[in-house]
């Protein structure tokens, strides 16, 4: 007849057996040997977590160290004979009841009535009810009344893993103690301790594969060492580690990570093919991919490695594979995999469905940041306007300007700084001019003195080049609600044609043109400021639907008149001519085909 084997499996022969010996709890065993030196025993606790995390043992060393005879300092001795009965599970004192195949009122009632009796060896009579949560709501009234007036000798301890599911009356009586999910590096180093006492070889790779597939319990995590020993011996490798728990192979994640940037299609579909054929669950592999792409987008994020849960083989890998991607597209396939992840459980074919995610990917372009898209289209308007004014010396480039000025205080324009000396001489021309009736361009009097060209500003009004530039930074700081302007912003119903000295502005309707009119005295006194200039504003209707031949030639000046003859200014709206697309440069057309522009009908004044 065989004998009895005497193994015993890790998870019971290395269970702790002091409260120094639990490990990731200290935050529990510390509370509890501090009740114990103290003597602040509670009547009733509260033990909720993950499973495997130590809380019927933390129960049982609580048990043996409060009834312990000999007792060192808060642990207890393990030798008595009350600890020995606890050990070997005899103890009358102590009593383990399983919450989910004792939970009717009768199994309470039972309980009521023994725990009416002292215990025998020890100093407490303790219960511990193990899946509290499975007792029914009878069951939890008929163990309120003893659960908040129990004897002294009678103490409870209620382990949980759905703390939720118990009823509030009976949370209110206890002292509840939370225990942690164990983290990688707990169980790595707890179960390459026990493997060192075993005498049992095992790499980095297969220790963190099992504490990783733990998932936080270390009761799992033995569990599944044994199942790893029993296939491999004494010597543990990775590749037949992998093979004894099936796991998948990390070198999918990382192929399809490069076919995706390779946007290579067939290897997708070469992939799932591997994958079907080595049996390996797809909800496991869409679980793993979207933790691949979490690792990488957590080491592009904080430029560390410390939360990938791998070797430091594999946090190397991550990191290089971190620099091919960027943060966007990493984000973007992270919610494809996710919503794909969902769609998987209910689809009628779910390796298409898988594949369909793999292509998906692949075909994927690299995304833009909004950001370097508009630092990327300022430097090619920056070499257009460049190579325009190249082709064009002409036209005078705005960094000319001086940009620390504001609104209206241009450099050309007159104010306490740029007032000259007495030394300084008016052209006879511009005085001349002057006395004729006709503007002269600001930018075209200079006045050659020692050899440098100076601008020699008269009392002339604006040129309106000066006017045309300066229109957009005026709307920015008056056209608000502030200064009732707000209309000038709405350039389909107000269009401003700019000439010498003034401002002539073409309204679509009678609404807008009274608009404007109301404040008219009021958009001159801001213009004047803003130019430091005078400046004349006149309104014209204006059909916008109509062609170039309805021009506001011959549109009535309406309250202007008198200010216009002021300012002994002529405004000429004698000579107009189309600019062609034939006339337009290449430099222009690369502008338009570059910015997505559309021409329009373009007028220049001829003098």
């Amino acid at each position: 007849m065989n004998e009895i084997s005497e193994y015993l499996v890790t998870a019971r022969k290395w269970r702790p057996l002091t409260f120094k010996d639990v490990v990731g709890q200290e935050h529990i065993t510390v509370t509890l040997q501090n009740a114990i030196k103290t003597r602040r025993i509670h009547h009733a606790y509260l033990f909720s977590g993950p499973r495997g995390v130590g809380k019927t043992t933390t129960a049982r060393i609580y048990a043996r160290a409060i009834n312990c005879l000999n007792p060192e300092g808060t642990e207890p001795c393990n030798k008595c004979e009350s600890c020995e009965a606890i050990l070997n599970g005899r103890s009358m004192d102590i009593i383990e009841i399983d919450g989910a195949s004792n939970n009717s009122v009768d199994d309470i009632r039972k309980l009521r009535e023994n725990a009416k009796y002292p215990p025998i060896n020890g100093t407490y009579k303790m219960y511990i009810i193990d899946e509290v949560h499975m007792l029914s709501t009878s069951a939890f009234n008929a163990l309120l009344k003893t659960l908040e007036e129990p004897p002294p000798h009678l103490l409870f301890v209620f382990a949980t893993t759905e703390a939720h599911k118990v009823l509030p009356t009976i949370l209110s009586r206890c002292q509840r103690f939370d225990f942690r999910r164990m983290d990688v590096d707990l169980i790595v180093k707890h179960i390459s301790h026990i493997a060192e006492k075993e005498k049992i070889n095992i790499d980095e790779d297969s220790l963190i594969s099992i504490a990783r597939k733990a998932d936080g319990s270390m009761r799992d995590a033995q569990s599944i060492f044994d199942q790893v020993v029993a296939f491999c011996g004494n010597d543990i490798k990775y590749e037949d580690l992998s093979n004894a728990l099936h796991l998948i192979d990390q070198e999918f994640f990382f192929r399809i990570s490069q076919s995706v940037r390779e946007h290579d299609v067939r290897e997708m579909f070469t992939i799932t093919t591997e994958v079907i054929n080595r049996g390996y669950d797809l909800q496991e592999c869409m679980s793993g991919l979207l933790e691949h792409f979490r690792n990488i987008l957590s080491v592009k994020a904080g430029s560390t490695t410390k939360l990938i849960e791998g070797s430091e083989k594999i946090k190397q890998r991550y990191k290089s594979e971190a620099e091919l991607f960027s943060k966007a597209d990493v984000l973007r396939f992270m919610n494809l995999i996710a919503t794909s992840e969902q769609s998987l459980r209910f689809a009628p074919q779910p390796r298409i469905r898988f594949e369909l995610l793999l292509v998906q990917m692949a075909q994927m372009d690299s995304s833009i940041e909004i950001s370097k898209l508009i630092k990327e289209l300022k430097k090619l308007k920056k070499k257009a306007l460049n190579e325009l004014t190249i082709e064009n010396p002409q036209i005078k480039s705005k960094k000319e300007e001086d940009t620390s000025q504001k609104g209206g205080n241009f450099q050309k324009l007159p104010n306490e700084k740029n007032k000259k000396t007495e030394d300084e001489v008016v052209i006879d021309k511009v005085s001349e001019t002057k006395k004729k009736g006709e503007t002269k361009p600001i930018n075209d009097v200079e006045k050659i003195m020692n050899g440098k060209s100076q601008v020699v500003r008269t009392n002339t009004v604006a040129d309106s080049d000066f006017l045309k530039q300066g229109w957009e930074e005026f709307k920015k700081q008056y056209a608000t609600s502030k200064y009732q302007l707000f209309v000038l912003t709405q350039s389909d119903i107000v269009v401003p044609l700019f000439f010498n000295g003034e401002i002539v502005l073409q309204c679509k309707s009678d609404f807008v043109y009274e608009n404007i009119s109301n404040k008219i005295v009021n958009l001159k006194e801001y213009l004047n400021k803003y130019y430091q200039s005078q400046v004349n504003v006149r309104l014209v209707m204006h059909d916008f639907t109509k062609t170039e031949e309805n021009l506001p030639d011959s549109a009535e000046i309406k309250p202007d008149n008198k200010s216009n003859k002021e300012n002994n200014t002529k405004t000429s709206y004698e000579k107009y001519s189309e600019i062609s697309s034939e006339n337009i440069s290449p430099i222009e057309e690369a502008l338009i085909d570059m910015f997505g522009a559309k021409q329009v009908k373009i007028y220049r004044n001829e003098k």
